[in-house]
């Protein structure tokens, strides 16, 4: 067994700031204020009772209340015009949208709760890959994450890329992140992750070679969201397909790594309910001690102890 059997859960915190330049009619409907602290209050107590310690990866603006985005001019269209892509978060607050693109209560519970570790999804979801941004602006999303994370008085220590673009990897080290949870190597698109849902027997992970003096946490694998066409995935499925690799794990070594947004509680629903299932399922071997449950953050200091 090369590496200790070990689960990790991480989740992309971002409201609206996730489909920012992709936003439909029904993201409005549905993703609020409320609906959003009541998905966070329902994961929070999920895994409370399961005694699980997962990563919450913030998208820091979205941690930010009224008084506190005051603070970044960055923010304010007046000071900052140019910026092509806060002007979808700018033009959807001029429609009365503003809903759903700030949630510091949700912020809130995550860092009251105490087991979870807070990571950094950026400061606006922008995109951070080597196509996407250069060094010197990605550089600055995460300077202002920082700025924010002093701010709500916590310390990032783990990245998740947003839109999984991994790359500036130079900056990413000298922003001092331990590790950032890289991405799964996919082709085909969505039909191919689609029916991949029903392949119930898939290994885990190895740890990966750190690059840029930073951790390569292994990039798991999404959660089923049961919407649209992956509503087509039986529950019963799902189940197998994680039980099935949590087994593989618990005999072979290495590691899974379930993650998922928690709006996609909101948007489908019936997720919940085999999400819990599924850690009801890592809670028991964990309970056995043949599996152990870590945050990114414990993931990297494990590595950095060995």
């Amino acid at each position: 067994m090369t590496h200790p059997p070990t689960f990790i859960m991480s989740l992309d915190c971002e409201g609206k700031w996730g489909m920012a330049d992709m936003l439909q009619p029904f993201h409005h409907r549905d993703i609020t204020n409320a609906s959003l602290a009541a998905a966070y209050r329902q994961l929070i107590a999920m895994l409370d009772r399961h005694q699980i310690a997962a990563t919450f990866a913030f998208v820091m603006a979205f941690a930010l209340s009224a008084g506190e985005r005051e603070k970044f001019d960055v923010l304010d269209e007046r000071r900052n015009p140019g910026d092509t892509w806060l002007r979808h978060y700018w033009d959807s607050v001029k429609r009365g949208q503003g809903d759903g693109w700030h949630q510091p209560e949700a912020f809130d519970m995550v860092r009251d709760a105490g087991r979870h570790e807070i990571a950094s999804h950026s400061f606006c979801h922008r995109p951070l890959g080597d196509r996407s941004i250069d060094g010197a602006g990605a550089a600055r999303e995460l300077a202002l994450a920082a700025e924010a994370a002093r701010l709500k008085q916590v310390e990032l220590k783990t990245l998740v890329f947003p839109r999984n673009e991994v790359g500036n990897l130079a900056a990413v080290r000298a922003a001092g992140y331990l590790g950032y949870r890289s991405r799964l190597d996919r082709h085909g698109g969505k039909a191919a992750a689609l029916l991949e849902e029903f392949v119930l027997w898939r290994g885990p992970q190895a740890p990966l070679a750190s690059a840029d003096g930073i951790i390569a946490i292994p990039p798991g694998h999404f959660f089923n969201w049961r919407l649209g066409l992956r509503r087509l995935v039986p529950p019963a499925v799902t189940r197998a397909r994680w039980r099935n690799q949590l087994d593989a794990c618990v005999r072979e070594g290495g590691i899974v790594h379930l993650w998922l947004h928690p709006h996609n509680l909101i948007t489908a629903p019936g997720t919940a309910p085999v999400l819990e299932d599924v850690l009801a399922e890592v809670a028991r071997r964990r309970d056995a001690g043949k599996i152990a449950i870590m945050t990114q953050c414990d993931y990297c200091d494990r590595l950095q102890a060995a």
